[in-house]
């Protein structure tokens, strides 16, 4: 019985964001996926792309799509549906209305910051959402600068009961020292809840799951 293994951050869906632009370049990051142990992949293209396609149903009928061609080849891997909220001021608002959709209908949200500076707004943002009644995952913490300067931040985030997910790649150094040294640090103090792809296509830094990432992490924080 193979062990279920959930990629819960994956941009595997086709023509939506940065993600692959074929249908047929999604089911080589599935292929691939499968390959190295995943089960189950949670899409997440970025809200903004979604927004800007026609919303969360443009999201479903590319998935409804990758989902019958997996079908079709009997690939044994399950696709539901998710998304990477850019935290806005309004993101509670836009989560409460359905134009910004949680993971697989939980009441789980992926949220993410600007990559190189912090919004002002984010704290009370972040606390909207939370008090709407969802449970917040950051996403790739240590590969944000202003959380790269400051990990203690991410930490206070934990405390208060917030959720956090790394990238496979910067654990295995692809995204560079500082995003390496951060993941690790973060490892160490036990603020780090999810490790999952941020595939964006099937080779390169953003590939799927790779080879290596789980003995990596066991020798890290150990096997449990």
């Amino acid at each position: 019985e193979k062990r279920p293994l959930w990629d819960t951050h994956n941009h595997v869906l086709s023509d939506i964001d940065d993600g692959p632009k074929t249908l047929e370049a999604s089911i080589e990051i599935v292929d691939i996926s499968v390959q190295n142990g995943v089960t189950g992949i949670v899409a997440t293209p970025h809200s903004r792309s979604v927004l800007d396609a026609g919303g969360p149903a443009v999201l479903n009928d590319r998935l409804g799509r990758l989902n019958a061609l997996i079908n079709e080849r009997s690939i044994p891997i399950e696709v539901v549906p998710g998304m990477e909220i850019r935290l806005v001021p309004d993101a509670a608002a836009h989560l409460s209305e359905g134009h910004f959709i949680t993971l697989n209908g939980t009441s789980t949200a992926l949220v993410e910051f600007d990559y190189t500076q912090w919004a002002p707004y984010a704290d009370q943002a972040l606390f909207d959402i939370a008090i709407s009644g969802y449970n917040i995952l950051l996403a790739h913490v240590e590969r944000i600068v202003p959380l790269q300067e400051h990990p203690n931040r991410l930490i206070r985030y934990v405390e208060r009961g917030y959720f956090s997910q790394i990238t496979t790649a910067s654990v295995l150094g692809g995204f560079g020292n500082k995003a390496k040294k951060t993941a690790e640090y973060l490892l160490s103090k036990g603020a780090i809840h999810v490790v999952a792809s941020d595939t964006h296509s099937s080779h390169g830094l953003r590939e799927p799951w790779p080879t290596g990432i789980d003995e990596r992490l066991e020798k890290l924080v150990g096997e449990n």
